[in-house]
């Protein structure tokens, strides 16, 4: 479930500059009248900032917004926390998705028909009750009742929304609360945690039809054994590992008719942008 939320202060203050009655108003968030994707995840250029995007079937999984571009940590915690697999999934942010704002939300073509605040909001039911007007004072009374009607039960269904969802706001609100105090803490670290170096390693021999029989860790160094059913050619690991940003100093011994290939690396600091 994705849940918004949104300062009610500015929000309210925004709709009267605009000459409408807050009462009358629903409050829909930007990602709404964006293009939706079926799967996969993205970053979307919002108005204001960038909101990174999971989607599941059609589904708006999880979001996460920043003012400016995420970091490639950000960018990974954001995945971690949305379930989706690292190893599918570029370790740096993708580019900014810029797209044309939809006349409608795309979630109205899902919305029920009973959904009647809606219905009130639609140009053309407007239109249609400025006829209704225009008819014989007797028959707009009768149509003003039904629609008052209808109007408060609309706000009823609203207020009890409203009061549902008010522990699910206080839940997220928490929850990212929480991960900040988890970023912080990780900004302490000095060197790339290891379940990132784990799959940075994991790609690099992705293709390479090795089996990976030593994971050695310790303050910034790193030793791996690599074994296979053919000899293996040092110098490409090496270089290999060079060309990834997580490594460097890296050599490599070799053992069993060549076939095993043990390689030694320094694991590069992080680099915490300054303020």
């Amino acid at each position: 479930m994705t849940v918004y939320a949104w300062d009610e202060r500015h929000v309210t203050a925004a709709i009267a500059d605009a000459g409408f009655a807050n009462a009358r108003v629903t409050v829909w968030p930007e990602a709404f009248f964006r293009p939706p994707l079926t799967d996969g995840a993205r970053l979307s250029a919002m108005t204001d900032g960038f909101e990174g995007q999971v989607w599941r079937g059609g589904l708006l999984a999880a979001t996460r917004w920043w003012p400016t571009a995420p970091q490639s940590r950000d960018w990974i915690t954001f995945l971690r926390a949305s379930g989706v697999d690292l190893n599918q999934t570029a370790p740096t942010p993708p580019l900014p998705v810029a797209s044309d704002i939809l006349p409608t939300s795309w979630t109205v073509n899902s919305a029920p028909v009973t959904d009647l605040w809606g219905v009130v909001q639609n140009e053309r039911v407007a239109a249609v009750a400025a006829a209704v007007i225009a008819a014989p004072f007797l028959y707009f009374l009768a149509e003003a009742a039904v629609f008052t009607v209808a109007t408060m039960r609309a706000e009823a269904a609203l207020a009890g929304m409203n009061a549902s969802s008010q522990a699910i706001r206080a839940d997220r609100a928490g929850a990212l609360s929480n991960l900040d105090n988890i970023e912080s803490y990780l900004s302490l670290e000095h060197f790339p945690p290891q379940f990132e170096l784990f799959s940075a390693t994991a790609n690099l021999l992705r293709d390479s039809k090795v089996t990976l029989s030593e994971w050695n860790y310790d303050s910034g160094q790193l030793e791996i054994a690599l074994q296979a059913d053919r000899p293996l050619e040092a110098s490409s690991f090496i270089q290999m590992f060079e060309q990834d940003g997580h490594f460097s100093e890296v050599g490599g011994t070799m053992g069993n008719q060549e076939r095993e290939l043990r390689l030694k690396m320094r694991v590069d600091s992080l680099e915490w942008p300054t303020s």
